[in-house]
């Protein structure tokens, strides 16, 4: 069965249907036709959006100026006898496809300067009525690339005067510039690393302040704790009691060595009572706190005394045997009051017969 084809030249462009096969040629290539809205639009925007106008302009310009090798050497080259009237030539050839219309207002190959103006590019009939406009990049792309051949060293385009609406047009200015669409793409790249970088640290920043406010919270709360875990009372001047209240154990016997230290020193203490009437839970590693509180406390000058001891108390005890020889273990803190009272009797009563 016969293929049907169908074959016409435009602007000496040839252009192929094979219509059974579903295929199309354009200038011997493989082509397809997209409706510029939606088809084109839809597909384009995302990339807008995620990668930024900027940067999808760079990556779009980079990826047309691709082919421009080809489009100049087996294109302006063979359509026309010069540069100028080849680029017309391929304007015209590709404004088949409806890429626009192409003047060159201004051509200076001794300076390599050009203008080049482009009535209704499909990068601008594309937008037309969404409220989006991000410019000609795939056809900046194609002319920096053209005429960087034409001129013999690198060039760049700036895009200027895009107008929009029934007609739309654009203009790009043609000179020769050190930077390259690639030196631009890592410029922006390089940009943008920076800028996260600053952001992290930043972030970073901000979360050490709220990691010193949690720390200095956390801090204050257990200052909180460690004064409701050994809650020194001053009964009169030069006495302190500390009722412990609850489970003591290690931790709690570290806390307890600290706290009263600085109690018993800040107070200038003599008798240092601790009344275990509270305590439901003593080991032999809090007992071994509680030595080295007394020894301490000892050293500053206060008397210890121990009241209220529950039997596993006694037995802790027992088993530190002449280490804690001297310190009176008293029944009720009352009796410790009493004691402590008699004890400072016997002292001012010595402190006189000194004297007299």
């Amino acid at each position: 069965m016969q293929q049907r084809t169908h074959e016409v030249e435009l602007n000496q462009v040839p252009i192929r249907w094979e219509l059974d096969a579903g295929n199309m040629s354009f200038f011997g290539l493989p082509a397809v036709l997209f409706w510029l809205n939606p088809s084109l639009y839809r597909m384009l925007k995302p990339l807008v959006e995620n990668c930024g106008e900027e940067m999808f302009r760079l990556l779009v310009a980079h990826e047309s100026s691709k082919g421009t090798a080809e489009d100049y050497h087996n294109m302006v080259t063979q359509l026309g006898s010069s540069f100028d009237e080849g680029f017309l030539a391929w304007g015209a050839a590709v404004g088949t496809a409806s890429w626009g219309h192409f003047e060159l207002p201004e051509y200076d190959p001794e300076r390599k300067l050009a203008r080049v103006r482009i009535t209704n590019p499909w990068e601008l009939k594309m937008v037309v009525g969404t409220g989006d406009c991000w410019g000609c990049p795939f056809m900046q792309g194609k002319i920096i690339g053209v005429f960087s051949h034409a001129f013999g060293e690198t060039c760049w385009a700036d895009e200027e005067n895009v107008i929009l609406g029934d007609q739309p047009s654009v203009e790009f200015v043609v000179y020769p510039a050190d930077k390259t669409i690639t030196s631009e793409i890592e410029r922006l790249r390089e940009a943008r690393r920076s800028e996260r970088e600053r952001e992290l640290k930043a972030e970073v920043e901000r979360a050490t302040e709220q990691l010193k406010e949690q720390l200095g919270v956390v801090e204050e709360q257990h200052a909180v704790i460690r004064s409701l875990s050994t809650p020194l009372i001053k009964v009169r001047e030069g006495v302190l009691v500390l009722p412990l209240i609850g489970v003591f154990d290690d931790d709690r016997g570290g806390i307890l060595t600290e706290s009263t230290l600085e109690a018993v020193a800040a107070h200038r203490a003599k008798h240092l009572i601790l009344d275990f009437t509270g305590v439901s839970r003593f080991d032999d590693l809090a007992a071994g706190h509680l030595l080295r509180t007394v020894r301490a406390a000892r050293s500053l000058g206060a008397r210890a005394m121990l009241t209220g001891l529950s039997p596993d108390a006694a037995r802790a005890f027992v088993a530190l045997g002449s280490e804690l020889a001297g310190v009176p273990a008293l029944a009720t803190l009352q009796d410790a009051l009493e004691r402590v009272n008699h004890l400072d009797r016997d002292r001012s009563l010595g402190s006189a017969r000194t004297k007299g």
